[in-house]
């Protein structure tokens, strides 16, 4: 994000600014103030209840601080319908005590940022995010829309107004200072992906919230609808988000180039890229629960759909969960590609997962499997039991207990932090099972 304004000079030229933190959930949440009132605030925090970040009501943790980042402030290239302008700043949460709050999303993963640090490793995210462009369809049907194209896989449609959306996002996102380096369409009729330049873990984490809410105003202003939902029309393939990570050297031991390239490997793969992919093999079905959190999630992750069901990995097999992508000559595009999250994912508490799970095979050396070059879904049982590919969770509850159960995930989300994940997930699970669907009456009404 710019960082190009002094801090005192951020909100001279617009109207309010937007503190915006988010739950543990992966919700953006926000407190407008007039910019009047922007030195005092960047100063002296605003004081938030605790509920609205855990999703329940704690008296423990009712009192907590919203302490702004200046040097995330970004102006909003768009003006309000009345023609204000506002800014846009990330908090940080502090608890009673002045502290990061240990469930703040944002603290979990600079927690995870600076052990990653202090083992000598710097790492770098990139993300893709994939979401569809729909307009509204008839009132009371409780379909989420239709699709507003009819193209295909990177196809250059003769329907403008989609891809002039497209545009509006990347246009509003470079502006906010976040270099996009390109948009396409998707496989299925409507859907779309905008990568942009990777960076910094929390940096990384935070752009990938304000690109999901460009892209629902830029699409609202076009009369459509931007969805990330991991499955929004049940016969067309659901979104994805493709997490990029890599590490790089901070100048101690490890030296200071990129730490998962080794030109005497066949596949270019340093022993620890090898170590930490096992790592993240090994910890998959817990990574799973913060990577696919929602009772939707599961509707996108089933055989046979082009989305992995099993924890495996291969070098060009892009039915796999975990990829090695990027170009061996090119040692510093060479990086772990996770293609089992979905844009529900809390990015920040994924990312956080994530380098807890390649520590964690660094520390135990932990052995690569072989590669996965064939779909996993076709092989059978005892070819998966042989070659020791586990599936990954087929719901919301057995990934939750996953998550439960690992030591090392839980314990680099934090218990309060890993417990509201599990607590509000279950919640939503407890929610959907009191809902009687038309294909349940459907099929059961006047057969049973």
């Amino acid at each position: 994000m710019s960082r190009s304004t002094p801090p005192n000079e951020q909100a001279e030229d617009v109207d309010f600014v937007q503190l915006l933190f988010t739950d543990v959930a992966g919700r953006l949440k926000t407190l407008e103030v007039p910019s009047a009132r922007w030195a005092e605030v960047r100063d002296d925090g605003w004081t938030l209840d605790g509920a609205v970040l855990l999703g329940y009501g704690d008296p423990e943790h009712s009192d907590l601080r919203l302490m702004p980042d200046p040097s995330t402030f970004v102006h909003r290239p768009w003006s309000t319908p009345s023609g204000r302008t506002v800014g846009m700043v990330f908090c940080d949460v502090l608890d009673s005590a002045g502290r990061p709050f240990a469930a703040d999303p944002r603290a979990v993963l600079r927690r995870a940022v600076e052990a990653s640090e202090a083992r000598g490793q710097r790492p770098v995210f990139g993300v893709e995010a994939e979401f569809y462009l729909l307009r509204d369809t008839d009132t009371g049907t409780g379909a989420a829309g239709h699709p507003a194209d009819g193209a295909g896989y990177w196809d250059l449609s003769v329907d403008e107004q989609a891809d002039e959306v497209c545009r509006d996002i990347a246009e509003a996102l470079e502006l906010m200072g976040l270099t996009v380096d390109g948009h396409h369409h998707e496989v299925c009729s409507g859907q779309r992906e905008l990568v942009f330049r990777h960076g910094d873990a929390l940096a990384t984490a935070d752009r990938l919230l304000l690109l999901k809410h460009t892209a629902r105003v830029m699409a609202r202003r076009r009369n459509m609808s931007a969805v990330f939902m991991p499955k929004p029309l049940a016969h067309l393939y659901g979104n994805a988000l493709h997490v990029h990570v890599s590490l790089d050297g901070t100048g101690t031991d490890t030296g200071t180039g990129p730490l998962f390239h080794d030109a005497a490997d066949p596949h270019g793969m340093s022993e620890l890229f090898r170590h930490s992919l096992a790592g993240v093999l090994d910890h998959a079905p817990a990574l799973t629960a913060l990577g696919n959190p929602t009772v939707n999630s599961y509707k996108r992750l089933v055989p046979a759909s082009g989305t992995p069901v099993h924890a495996s990995w291969a070098r060009h097999n892009r039915s796999t969960a975990f990829k090695v992508a990027g170009d061996t000559a090119a040692p510093r595009s060479l990086r772990l590609e996770m293609r089992s999250p979905d844009p529900a994912a809390h990015p920040h508490l994924l990312f956080a997962g994530v380098l807890a799970a390649l520590a964690d095979g660094q520390d135990r050396a932990l052995k690569l499997p072989e590669a996965c070059e064939e779909a996993a879904d076709a092989l059978a049982a005892g070819d998966l039991a042989a070659r020791g590919i586990a599936e990954l969770p087929t719901d919301l509850p057995s990934a939750l207990r996953a998550l439960e159960q690992d030591a090392v995930v839980h314990g680099a989300l934090g218990e309060l932090a890993a417990g509201a994940v599990v607590r509000n997930s279950r919640s939503d699970w407890a929610a959907w099972h009191r809902i009687v669907t038309p294909w349940e009456i459907g099929r059961y009404a006047q057969t049973v």
